[in-house]
């Protein structure tokens, strides 16, 4: 398969696959969550199990997509139940991803996380990936962890990379490239997280990773911009072609991904892993296209 360096190419590939996937939304009453489904049905990628309170569900917009045979409601008026509903439905098989409508993120976690009906993977640590589209940047971005971890430890910090390394490749990415995230290259020993990233570039040099190229600590221009890191003068096998960038902590991958989205237009999609199946988990504020990127990327990794 040929690398897919954008949304574009990314819904594309789905759609000449002609595969769809079983997605259980949990909540699925809000407009952003819906068409973001909707605009997946209409493209062939998933079925949805809209789970809700029927007359909430039932909107105009629904209306204009029904009769169809790849959209189903079931009824559950209680919202906290959707979300039990929701991971109930995937643990069992009967739909392939998981997604977060108009339901507290706290809420769907515990469903997620419980220990008898939870689709938390024996061992796996939770975390989120996430995929950009930056205007004028010539591929994909994925980075690490804008949403579950507040300050990773070095068994957090390894899961985060290889997941985002196991989602590269799905995306056809035969070598990914990935750069642990500070504000200068320099190793500062004072900097709570720095012994992590030696020991993990230390774990890269003996194979942990496999087939990847990686090198930190770097900043970002040395990490995404060939023309300004150079300038630095630094020697790195990363230099402005990351295709992965691990941040010290999800302060600086939310402040980077919503400054982008913001500033630059950028768009994001994004999936919790470690997980049974992949479960899409966007804020209430995300707008449509992201949502249904983070759709598209979980029909990619399911």
């Amino acid at each position: 398969m040929e690398s897919i360096s954008s949304f574009a190419e990314l819904t594309a590939h789905l759609t000449s696959i002609n595969c769809r996937k079983r997605m259980a939304v949990a909540n699925a009453v809000d407009s952003h969550t819906l068409d973001a489904v909707f605009q997946a049905v209409d493209l062939g990628i998933i079925e949805a199990f809209l789970i809700g309170d029927v007359a909430s569900i039932e909107s105009p917009r629904l209306f204009e997509h029904n009769p169809s045979p790849f959209i189903h409601i079931i009824d559950v008026p209680e919202v906290d139940l959707t979300a039990l509903e929701a991971v109930r439905m995937v643990k069992s098989g009967e739909a392939d991803i998981l997604m977060k409508g108009l339901v507290n993120t706290d809420v769907l976690l515990r469903a997620i996380l419980d220990k008898e009906k939870g689709i938390l993977q024996p061992g796996k640590v939770l975390s989120y990936n996430a995929a950009m589209e930056i205007p004028n940047h010539h591929k994909l971005i994925f980075f690490t962890d804008p949403v579950v971890i507040p300050s990773p430890n070095l068994i957090q910090r390894t899961a985060m990379i290889k997941y985002a390394i196991e989602t590269a490749y799905k995306f056809g990415i035969s070598k990914p490239k990935v750069a642990l995230i500070h504000a200068t290259e320099v190793a500062n020993p004072k900097i709570h997280y720095m012994q992590d990233y030696l020991d993990i570039m230390q774990m890269w040099r003996e194979g942990e990773f496999g087939d990847v190229i990686m090198d930190g600590p770097l900043d970002i221009f040395l990490a995404l911009d060939k023309e300004r890191g150079s300038i630095k003068n630094v020697q790195t096998p990363v230099l402005g072609d990351a295709d992965i960038l691990i941040f010290p902590n999800f302060e600086c991958a939310n402040t980077f991904y919503k400054g982008l989205a913001l500033f630059a237009g950028a768009q994001m999609g994004g999936l919790l892993q470690g997980t049974d199946h992949p479960v899409v988990l966007t804020s209430r504020s995300e707008s449509t296209q992201s949502k249904f990127y983070s759709i598209a990327m979980a029909c990619l990794l399911s």
